[in-house]
């Protein structure tokens, strides 16, 4: 028994010192369609300024709906003050060498990226984050689903 408690109260000191999570959020889509001008959005609470955080997405979508190698969006973040800042980063679904990235059921596959690693922020508050498909096209049938995970780096 006493080998137990030991083990549970290392757990909980291992855990307490890894990475914490603070957001992880699922926008869905209805009819599994995503249109270019309606951005997913998620709220993100910032306490703690001295630490940076990463963020990454997850998408999950059909793979006999869509079938690109990559999509392309834009993440736009505000905080408090109305201040924007955006980056552009890449969601890719295909390796190298064509193989579909992430887990693969059937034809639903669900892919992660990181999109920012270190990620700071200059005052503590509420950051709205929207993030867009930035295609071409109108609207992308077959993606699900956009979740937002960002978690506080050790």
């Amino acid at each position: 028994m006493r080998k137990i408690l030991i083990m549970i109260a290392a757990a909980m000191v291992f855990a307490a010192c890894g990475k914490k999570v603070i957001v992880d959020q699922t926008v869905g889509f209805e009819n599994d369609c995503w249109l270019r001008f309606e951005p997913a959005k998620f709220s993100v609470p910032i306490k703690n300024i001295d630490k940076s955080y990463a963020i990454s997405i997850t998408m999950r979508y059909d793979t006999s709906r869509f079938a690109g190698n990559e999509l392309p969006l834009l993440v736009d973040f505000f905080a408090d003050s109305n201040e924007m800042h955006n980056f552009t980063p890449t969601l890719r679904l295909k390796n190298a060498d064509g193989t579909r990235r992430g887990q693969t059921i059937g034809a639903l596959c669900s892919v992660t990226d990181t999109i920012d690693r270190l990620r700071s922020f200059n005052k503590a508050g509420d950051y709205t984050y929207r993030i867009k498909q930035r295609t071409s096209k109108y609207e992308i049938y077959g993606i699900s689903s956009v979740t937002l995970h960002v978690e506080k780096n050790s």
